[in-house]
């Protein structure tokens, strides 16, 4: 599929998706090659999906992983579900390195910056290490999570969810730049919880840019 393709598929500008691509990309998920040429100009990068299927896929070996590293934890943490949070944040710091997002407490903050706009950046971002995030559909400094990569369908635990919520406070806290926190929304269904980015200050500036 071509970027503008999948742009079109998912609803959004292709400025948006191209990010998420070439986090895909470095991830080794998806692969990139040329496209046949079809009319005039330059033949297009198209990128196709390189993930098995079946018991040896990313996706399994993930639940795998995630469903001994939480049986482990209940066994032996003290507050199973503090442990999932604290591992989602070593996660987020991990996500972000990989998908090599500059570091956001460097420099001043820019005067037209606008959280609003700043959460589609967050919601691409969360959406390409598999959870899901939808526009909130009142709030503009919302999202809503649909997914989590780490818990079974079969027997979703909550400690998964705990995961989920600190790589997801970590991704704010680092990106936000002292701006919002997020709080959760929980429903009946475990699966799906809202975030919502609450104004905490004007900001932090910690560091000149070199």
């Amino acid at each position: 599929m071509r970027v503008a393709d999948v742009a079109r598929e998912c609803g959004l500008h292709v400025n948006t998706v191209r990010e998420p691509l070439d986090v895909l990309l470095e991830l080794g998920l998806v692969e990139r090659e040329r496209m046949p040429v079809a009319g005039r100009g330059r033949p297009a990068w198209g990128y196709v999906s390189r993930a098995l299927s079946g018991p040896a896929s990313s996706v399994e070996m993930l639940r795998h992983m995630a469903r001994s590293t939480i049986a482990w934890m209940r066994a032996t943490a003290a507050d199973p579900m503090a442990a999932g949070r604290d591992l989602g944040h070593h996660l987020g710091d991990d996500a972000l390195a990989t998908a090599k997002v500059p570091d956001h407490d460097v420099g001043e903050i820019s005067p037209g910056f606008e959280l609003a706009a700043h959460m589609t950046k967050i919601r691409v971002f969360l959406t390409a290490f598999g959870l899901a995030a939808e526009p909130h559909p009142e709030i503009p400094t919302a999202l809503v999570l649909r997914d989590c990569p780490f818990a079974d369908p079969a027997a979703p635990d909550p400690v998964a969810f705990a995961i989920r919520q600190g790589m997801v406070e970590r991704v704010v806290e680092r990106t936000a730049r002292g701006l919002a926190a997020p709080t959760f929304r929980d429903g009946d269904d475990p699966w799906v919880t809202e975030v919502v980015l609450v104004p905490t200050g004007p900001g932090r500036i910690r560091r000149p840019a070199s």
